[in-house]
């Protein structure tokens, strides 16, 4: 397996910023015994739950790893300089088929490097694993190599996707399983990808019931989870929660409840869902029954964007900061004071992902 540090990395960024890690998150390591014997390239796996999962495994891998980044990341001046020359980071479209990635990956493994790879391509948002394609199960037969599968626990409970602030509490990198080559050719797809989601299948309510009695406090520990809880489920309105310090309140019928250090909901008033888990499950549900019933043309929900752009080849190009943003269960709408609006099929938009800074992201008949 290769060694070979970047020089940034072996001398800047492992010691001193992977240090800073493992003491911050009082980072462990469970499993180690499992990749000592390998000798080889190898794909590491893992579960997203945290801005900063890449750099935790990272900080306790004994080797470089070339992450898979989003290509947005790219566009970014000082960003994409970082990923590109300080830790060779390998650009993916996300949401998207990427040949041209699967050939870096492939590249890179024939050069004796680690790749990491988050198979769910985006963070969660309640604490349970996202779905995992077929796609993945292929992507670990064509390679050929070692798969570490590796479950990152605690760190959405130190700061879930949705969160303003962080909370205290360990994190803890562990191996769960590693196919060896000889093993991966004697699998069927179905095989592989069954024992890949069991090996990365991390749940937030799992790991409750783990550890009872570990908690991850913050004095602003429900902020910002508006974001996962988009729809009351008492007067069923979008986009009407407000959350402060411990606590979240509906601002049409004032249904409200607080999160206590473990994520159960507490204190509820009209508020049946006990979990996040089971409330997100409960509106996507609600979303669904909502598309179905809606005529085409009605808006469904409306929103102000700051800023909008298109992509170019190695940079964004701006076309408004200020905007208004609706939708209908047919299209996405943007409306200007200053030109005619743009409207988008659903149908036509090949991808759609959140990205960082709650930005989104999407690719319309190939064009983003």
């Amino acid at each position: 397996m290769s060694m070979n540090f970047p020089w940034a990395e072996k001398y800047l960024v492992h010691p001193f910023y992977g240090t800073y890690l493992k003491k911050k998150y009082k980072l462990e390591f469970i499993g180690k015994e499992k990749i000592e014997a390998l000798t080889e390239d190898a794909v590491i796996f893992a579960n997203h739950v945290h801005t900063l999962d890449p750099f935790f495994i990272s900080a306790v891998y004994p080797y470089h790893i070339r992450w898979v980044a989003g290509s947005y990341l790219f566009k970014m001046k000082g960003v994409s300089y970082l990923l590109q020359k300080w830790v060779r980071a390998i650009p993916k479209t996300q949401g998207r088929s990427d040949l041209t990635t699967i050939r870096a990956i492939a590249d890179a493994l024939k050069n004796k490097d680690c790749v990491g790879v988050f198979p769910e391509g985006t963070r969660t948002w309640d604490g349970d694993m996202m779905d995992i394609h077929t796609a993945t199960a292929k992507l670990v037969r064509i390679f050929k190599s070692p798969a570490v599968f590796i479950n990152i626990e605690g760190a959405f409970e130190n700061k879930p996707r949705w969160a303003e602030t962080e909370r205290k509490g360990t994190v803890t990198i562990r191996v769960v399983d590693v196919l060896l080559p000889d093993e991966i050719k004697s699998m069927k797809n179905d095989e592989i990808l069954q024992r890949t989601v069991k090996a990365l299948s991390y749940s937030h309510e799992d790991w409750k019931k783990k550890y009872p009695g570990v908690e991850y406090n913050s004095p602003k520990q429900a902020e910002g989870i508006e974001r996962l809880f988009y729809l009351c489920p008492h007067c069923k309105k979008f986009g009407t929660f407000v959350s402060s310090g411990r606590k979240i309140e509906c601002s049409y019928c004032h249904a409200k409840a607080a999160i206590d250090g473990r994520y159960n909901i507490v204190d509820r008033q009209n508020i049946l869902y006990e979990t996040m888990t089971e409330w997100h499950q409960a509106e996507r549900k609600e979303l669904r029954e909502l598309l179905h019933s809606e005529p085409a043309n009605k808006v469904l929900f409306e929103d102000h964007g700051v800023l909008l752009q298109m992509g170019g080849k190695k940079k964004q190009h701006i076309l408004s900061k200020e905007f208004k943003v609706s939708s209908t269960k047919e299209n996405l709408i943007f409306s200007f004071s200053d030109r005619e609006e743009m409207t988008f099929a659903y149908e036509k938009i090949e991808s759609m992902i959140i990205c960082a800074k709650y930005t989104v992201e999407f690719f319309y008949e190939s064009q983003q």
